[in-house]
């Protein structure tokens, strides 16, 4: 693969990739593993999160609806 082929910076951190060290995983380029375990953590969290919200969005219109059908 060429340097042309890849983005020039960490997907989590910015930092410069170097041409006979980089990671990739799941279609993004890390510095190192652990930049990549930490983008991880992070879409983990974003996702609990938006889980969070939706299911606080439901009970809130189920909520609505139940006084206004009885």
């Amino acid at each position: 693969m060429g340097v042309g082929n890849r983005p020039a910076t960490c997907t989590s951190c910015g930092k410069r990739l170097s041409r006979k060290q980089w990671y990739y995983r799941n279609g993004n380029y890390f510095c190192k593993r652990r930049c990549w375990e930490t983008e991880q953590e992070k879409a983990t969290k974003e996702s609990a999160s938006k889980e969070a919200a939706a299911a606080k969005d439901a009970g809130a219109a189920q909520a609505k609806e139940a006084p206004a059908a009885s």
